[in-house]
């Protein structure tokens, strides 16, 4: 089903997330074929694309990572069609290699890689500036100062690379996807294309003797791309000033810069230029404007990527105008009004208006009386179950007396197995680390490791690292949590679901299978919520040398829970019987369920909140077997 008026007409105006605004602009610049991996804050891009793919006659996918997503578009580029590969940040990590190798190659059609930067680490665990990344690979950066912004920009960014002949990064981050604008939809080029592969292995066969030749012809095609960058509107001096003070806004920044020019009264009295295309700058406005102002700021988010190029076109062209940014204003998280206001009276010498320093007061204020409420599992979710198993299976075979099971994870809705009180992962670096992580530690201490893995990152990266361990003789075992989707980022399809994400069925492909044709000997499968078998099946494994894979299954809880409510079926609830329960509290400090309340110095369960997986039912969970499953009607 489309998203409502993404695919609206031509001049209507329609509110519009950021990332829908995004897929919107490539929709009107005619792309035929879209890619991605699951990741926020990118996910809704690929999902709105999806919606109103038929349509518009648009290839689109989930692929397995973002390596994959990229040869996928790339491909398509080679061919002359007009495409779009679109991730997270730190994804962009991942899909690096294959666009070191194509910007060196040049593109037939159009295609854009779309990097949603996570500025503030909202749902990433770096908070990585991939305009450093663009600048070494040379991909021109189009970076948009809103969500209206974004919209006009993806159009252009896809007619730009074709026009350039070069790939393109268009910067987005987790404010202006995640934000909504009022946005008029513009024509939709209608593209009929056929891709056609022209076969010439100089170009495409990325040897060093060809490569040699590609990159002076890269650079030449660069220096022409730097002229077009100052015929885009984009770049843009809104206003000059009266000569001693200028700003430069860049990206995001822009309507941020805006609120505080307007905040401090500073009207026309300052320059203001936006950049929009921080590489490569327009030299002819940075220059203009540098020679104009005494001193300037730049206003731009996480690294000082803009600033850095400014102080080299300065020194390079003899200018003495002082120029400030990251040595007055944050070095990392987002900017709002506050900051950029503070930030702009340090640099123009003024006093910061009293109202702000109030504001700081009232909101640190405010922070002290609100309760943490750090991301959980959700009631019924068999991750739960699996991080509770560990720590018993940890109990029953008394491994703390040896230092306890080391418990490496991975990138998913599990890593929350870290909260209390379940407290079951040690480690977390990136996708499909924890095999990795695993296999080295078994070489160097005496512990019993156990991983955990989800099944959607056990098909992106971590089918290498068991084979690794296999191969390598490792001694651990790996837990893959498969709950048959890609649960965090809004239930994504991946190759263990058995659905594309066009919605045709396709092969489903078992992650046990997969275990045993890397090598793996000892494989289980068990239902995730069925806590007996989990933990005989883990006790198993960890007496067991050698790498072992147990797959825990249970599909989503919320899924689950939402199929059944459409076949009208009642979802089971489960209650305390106070006359049994001795308040021990073994439940809630031990497994931890959300559902479990205090009322009164009584523990109960919220019938609002219990998804009915009967997981606390298990005398493991309370020994007294005082939580009964009871009707509706007693809720």
């Amino acid at each position: 089903m489309a998203i409502p008026n993404v695919a609206g007409r031509s001049g209507q105006r329609t509110l519009l997330l950021g990332n829908e605004a995004i897929a919107r602009g490539f929709i009107e610049g005619g792309i035929q074929v879209a890619s991605s991996y699951p990741g926020t804050p990118a996910s809704e891009i690929l999902f709105t694309l999806l919606s109103v793919a038929e349509k518009y006659g648009i290839y689109a996918e989930w692929s397995t990572n973002e390596k994959v997503a990229a040869e996928v578009a790339i491909s398509a580029a080679m061919s002359g069609l007009r495409s779009v590969v679109s991730m997270k940040g730190v994804g962009v990590n991942v899909a690096s290699e294959p666009f070191q190798a194509f910007t060196y190659m040049g593109t037939v059609g159009g295609i854009v890689l779309v990097s949603a930067d996570d500025v503030g680490m909202h749902s990433s665990h770096t908070e990585q500036d991939n305009r450093l990344f663009a600048r070494e690979a040379y991909l021109p950066i189009f970076e948009p100062p809103g969500p209206k912004g974004a919209h006009e920009m993806a159009k252009a960014a896809l007619e730009c690379s074709e026009k350039w002949g070069q790939p393109v990064l268009f910067r987005s981050t987790t404010r202006i996807g995640h934000s909504s604008a009022d946005i008029t939809l513009g024509p939709v080029t209608k593209t009929k294309r056929k891709g056609q592969f022209q076969r010439i292995p100089e170009r495409w066969v990325n040897l060093p003797a060809n490569a040699r030749r590609m990159r002076l012809e890269l650079i030449e095609r660069m220096e022409k791309i730097k002229k077009e960058v100052e015929k885009l509107p984009f770049n843009k001096i809104i206003s000059k000033g009266d000569g001693e003070f200028g700003v430069i806004s860049c990206g995001v920044t822009h309507n941020v810069v805006r609120e505080a020019f307007k905040a401090l009264g500073l009207g026309k009295k300052v320059g203001l230029i936006r950049i929009g295309t921080p590489y490569p700058l327009p030299r002819k406005k940075i220059k203009r404007f540098l020679s104009a102002n005494e001193k300037v700021i730049v206003v731009e988010e996480v690294e000082a990527f803009v600033e850095t190029c400014l102080r080299s076109i300065a020194h390079e062209l003899s200018l003495d105008t002082e120029i400030h940014g990251k040595d007055i204003l944050p070095k990392a998280g987002e900017m709002g009004p506050r900051e950029v206001a503070v930030g702009l009276s340090k640099f123009l010498g003024r006093k910061t208006p009293s109202y702000f320093g109030k504001a700081n007061r009232i909101w640190k204020e405010a922070q002290a009386l609100i309760p943490p409420r750090p991301p959980v599992l959700c009631p019924g979710c068999g991750h739960r179950t699996a991080f509770f198993a560990i720590n018993v299976v940890e109990k029953n075979l008394k491994l703390k007396k040896k230092g306890g099971i080391v418990k490496p994870s991975d990138i998913g809705c599990y890593t929350l197995g870290y909260q209390s009180p379940l407290n079951a992962v040690d480690t977390n670096f990136c996708m499909g680390s924890s095999i990795g992580i695993s296999t080295g530690l078994s070489k160097v201490i005496d512990n019993r490791i156990v991983c955990t893995i989800g099944d959607s990152t056990f098909f992106h990266s971590g089918i290498p690292p068991l084979l690794n361990a296999v191969y390598n003789k490792a001694d651990i075992n790996v837990l893959v949590l498969d709950n048959a989707t890609t649960a965090m980022t809004g239930f994504q399809t991946h190759p263990g679901v058995g659905m594309t994400a066009m919605g045709e069925d396709t092969r489903k492909i078992l992650i046990e299978d997969v275990a045993k044709a890397c090598g793996v000997d000892t494989v289980a499968v068990v239902d995730a919520l069925d806590l007996d078998a989990l933990v005989k099946a883990l006790e198993k494994a960890v007496k067991t040398k050698g790498v072992s894979v147990v797959v825990a299954r249970h599909p989503c809880i919320l899924l689950d829970v939402r199929k059944k409510r459409k076949k009208g079926k009642k979802i089971a609830k489960y209650q305390i019987d106070q006359d049994i329960c001795t308040q021990c509290q073994l439940c809630m400090n031990l497994f931890g369920c959300p559902a479990f309340r205090m009322e009164e110095d009584v523990i109960e369960i919220d019938p609002a909140l219990c998804n009915g997986c009967g997981v606390c039912a298990n005398e493991m969970v309370c020994p007294q077997l005082a939580i009964k499953e009871v009707d509706w009607d007693e809720c």
